[in-house]
């Protein structure tokens, strides 16, 4: 038994397709069944059922799946370790992020690695928090950066800058906000004054168009929804050319702070404040790419 079946084991395990598995690999798939069929016998067991469509674990193949994983990941721990001794080799780092938060946390941080580390290939994995957490199990990123909470008996956390939700509006559409109630300098809206104002807002199922309903419940209004979209850069954009508002992370708006077009405001009814950390699967050899990255993140 060596690595490279561990490897292709899992991959078998996780798209149940003999021929998938072993394009993943670049081989043909007779030889990656006999590979498969060698570790079996190996272990004396079957690890696949391949009487079903698609194949299935047995239930040894699934014990096995499961520690094949944990030491897959322990001998790229230890690969990882080893590396840190080398002088001159080119590294990688990959950085698991929500794409919204990668659009605006990520520029800064990856010009200033590449002008300390030109050979440093860097790599951003956008996905949702399910995703982030599961690749962060399954050592596929060197860190992450997610909302709290997490499994801290599983993650180690590094808290950043918490992220509160403002109301964005373009200023062709301030007459539909009571500003006069609040004095034309105000930086704090009540969305019972905002009733008439037309929204840009997130499908549903999303976690940001959740709050602003229970925003407009809690200030007892109808909002006029102008438009349903599915991506926080896309209620960004209708925003920015003057069709709705919407109500976006503080943090995603840092350039709107200086757009003479549009006014953000406080929301008087917001009690919600996100909190994105940096999070490390407990144990996780920690590269100095790494770990200058993470202090270049606690400084932003």
């Amino acid at each position: 038994m060596n690595s490279k079946q561990l490897q292709y084991a899992v991959a078998l395990a996780k798209v149940r397709n003999f021929s998938q598995a072993a394009q993943e690999f670049k081989i043909s798939q007779p030889a990656f069944s006999k590979q498969i069929i060698a570790l079996e016998s190996e272990l004396g067991v079957k690890l696949f059922d391949r009487n079903t469509m698609p194949l299935s674990l047995t239930s040894a193949g699934e014990f096995f799946i499961q520690k094949a994983k944990r030491l897959l990941f322990e001998e790229d721990n230890l690969i990882k370790t080893i590396e840190k001794y080398k002088i001159g080799e080119h590294g990688k780092l990959t950085i698991g992020i929500a794409p919204f938060r990668s659009l605006y946390v990520m520029p800064k941080v990856v010009a200033t690695l590449k002008e300390k580390f030109p050979c440093l290939k860097i790599v951003l994995e956008e996905h949702g928090l399910a995703d982030l957490q599961k690749g962060l199990l399954e050592g596929l990123y060197d860190f992450a950066i997610m909302n709290l909470p997490v499994d801290e008996a599983e993650f180690e956390v590094i808290p950043m800058e918490e992220d509160s939700i403002v109301l964005a509006v373009p200023n062709n559409l301030l007459r539909f906000v009571n500003i006069d109630k609040f004095g034309e300098n105000t930086k704090e809206v009540d969305l019972t004054e905002c009733k008439d104002l037309p929204f840009v807002v997130l499908g549903e199922a999303q976690e940001l168009r959740k709050l602003f309903d229970r925003l407009c419940a809690k200030a007892q209004i109808e909002p006029n929804i102008f438009v349903e979209v599915t991506g926080v850069t896309t209620a960004r954009e209708m925003v920015r050319e003057g069709i709705a508002a919407a109500l976006l992370p503080k943090q995603f708006l840092q350039r709107e702070a200086e757009n003479a077009d549009i006014t953000i405001f406080e929301v008087k009814q917001n009690e919600y404040v996100r909190q994105p950390a940096i999070v490390l699967r407990r144990g996780q050899y920690v590269s100095k790419y790494a770990e200058f990255t993470i202090q270049l993140l606690k400084e932003e």
